[in-house]
């Protein structure tokens, strides 16, 4: 499974490729940080544990949008976005789990939960595994190599939809034309 800093990575190119990244830097760090949250989120489920159950799923990415879209969470302008934007970086949670390997029973993601609870892995090892054991000999530098080659993957995708952005918009609309939401 990846870490925290690919799947906040991950979560960043969703939502911006919905969302548009905010022109206004207070808007965009919060946007960011908001992706970036969604993206590793679905992690949570360590602390009761359940992991790469209900949360990791397509059902749970629709009920986070839903709250978002509602609260109108400053993710986006307007709930139909907002809520785009929430699920595109949530649903990349179980997504980049399903592209890495996973030995543990049972192997993969709930990804289609509540319309099934089979677990989902694609097979295709695009990620290193992260180790939560800090004890094990080589903890440190396996980890490191992992989270290395997620930003190798990953960094370019975050660019790729900046600059896309960037390149499409029109100057007024970067520098003064875009809300805060």
């Amino acid at each position: 499974m990846p870490s925290s800093i690919g799947h906040g990575l991950a979560g960043i190119a969703a939502g911006w490729a919905i969302a548009r990244p905010a022109a206004r830097p207070r808007a965009l760090l919060i946007q960011t940080a908001g992706l970036a949250v969604l993206g590793m989120a679905a992690d949570l489920d360590l602390l009761v544990g359940r992991h790469s159950m209900e949360t990791h799923s397509i059902g749970a990415a629709a009920i986070v949008a839903s709250v978002a879209a509602l609260w109108r969470w400053p993710l986006a302008e307007g709930r139909w976005r907002i809520w785009l934007a929430a699920f595109a970086a949530w649903a990349t949670h179980p997504l980049l789990d399903s592209l890495a390997p996973d030995n543990l029973p049972p192997i993969g993601v709930m990804a289609f939960w509540p319309v099934s609870s089979d677990y989902f892995n694609t097979g295709l090892n695009l990620f290193a595994a992260i180790s939560r054991r800090a004890w094990l000999v080589g903890f440190f530098k396996k980890n490191g190599l992992a989270v290395v080659r997620e930003i190798l993957i990953l960094a370019p995708m975050v660019w790729l939809v900046w600059l896309t952005r960037r390149r499409h918009a029109g100057v007024a609309d970067f520098v003064a034309g875009e809300p805060d939401f």
